[in-house]
């Protein structure tokens, strides 16, 4: 956040002028620049919908004014000469003086030009602790803790994309997709982001709407599975045989009690509900809620629940 806002300070002009757009002129006061998104985002390195949310929290705080036409924006930062030095040196003074100060006169003035000086910032106390909260509000967020212990280290241009999607499309939703990454298996920011952009791109807000979308979505794979199966020749194929060849695939897909340990150690984990888990490990084990509360609390591990489960079944079989 405090990266945006120096770069308003910077962009805004220090004086009266004029600015092409296209082939318009645009004037420009002091505190204002012309904004735009797409340049801004690669000045800063960020991504477009994180400055552009960051934007908009800097002009709902009262701390910048947006005006934007079809063709531009214009922003002004609000409360510009209180950012400003104190004013030029009395005109009265001697010429000998100000030939004295020129060396430092030249300085000042190059610390105005950048407005990287900070002191001047905090002159503006009201600005500084909006700073200070709202950066720290983002790097306690739901989302940004999810991360850090379940997917890796934070770096600062993530810790902004998280920041930048959670205003986006909030808290919740931000960490079910980080969620669906490691149930996936696919551990990264980049897959994590990608769920966000499809969600974003479909309009889905809730997780009821997420989750309704994801049904949907196995239902078309599974269909087209499907279809891609059904034989290319009109010669019909007895039942039984259809049966048996299902019960052979079946076989073959059935994982091992290690890959469906992990399952129910990630289900547990990620605190879905037993019917959740159940469904996740396609029904193979009748798991209680005792069974589960005993992994949660390493009495058992899952594996040696699942094979204690097998061994019951082997001895009870006829």
């Amino acid at each position: 956040m405090l990266k945006v806002f120096i770069y308003c300070l910077t962009k805004s002009s220090h004086k009266d002028t004029e600015s092409r757009v296209g082939r318009q002129k645009v004037e420009i006061e002091p505190g204002q620049f012309i904004f735009g998104r797409k340049k801004a985002a690669s000045e800063l390195n960020m991504t477009e919908s994180t400055v552009r949310d960051y934007i908009r929290t800097l002009e709902e705080d009262g701390v910048i004014t947006v005006k934007s036409t079809n063709k531009y924006s214009i922003v002004t930062v609000d409360n510009w000469a209180l950012y400003q030095s104190n004013g030029e040196e009395n005109d009265n003074k001697t010429t000998a003086d100000k030939h004295q100060k020129d060396s430092s006169s030249t300085s000042e003035r190059q610390q105005k030009d950048t407005y990287k000086n900070e002191r001047e910032l905090k002159e503006v106390k009201n600005v500084k602790e909006f700073i200070t909260t709202t950066t720290s509000e983002a790097m306690n967020s739901e989302s940004v803790k999810f991360y850090q212990n379940n997917i890796g280290v934070l770096s600062p241009h993530i810790s902004d994309e998280i920041a930048g999607w959670s205003a986006e499309i909030g808290d919740e939703l931000t960490i079910e997709a980080m969620k669906r990454s490691l149930e996936r298996n696919k551990i990264s920011w980049g897959y994590v982001k990608s769920i966000l952009q499809s969600w974003l791109n479909k309009g889905i807000k809730t997780i009821e709407q997420a989750e309704a979308e994801e049904v949907e979505h196995r239902d078309r794979i599974h269909h087209k599975r499907q279809f891609s199966k059904v034989p290319s020749s009109q010669e019909v194929i007895p039942e039984w045989f259809k049966k048996r060849n299902e019960q052979k695939q079946n076989e073959n897909k059935k994982p091992t009690i290690e890959d469906t340990a992990l399952a129910i150690e990630l289900g547990i984990k990620l605190k879905r509900s037993r019917e959740n888990i159940l469904e996740a490990i396609h029904n193979r084990y009748d798991l209680s809620e005792g069974d589960l509360q005993a992994i949660r609390e390493g009495k058992s591990s899952a594996k040696e629940i699942l094979l204690n489960k097998t061994n019951l079944k082997v001895v009870g079989d006829p």
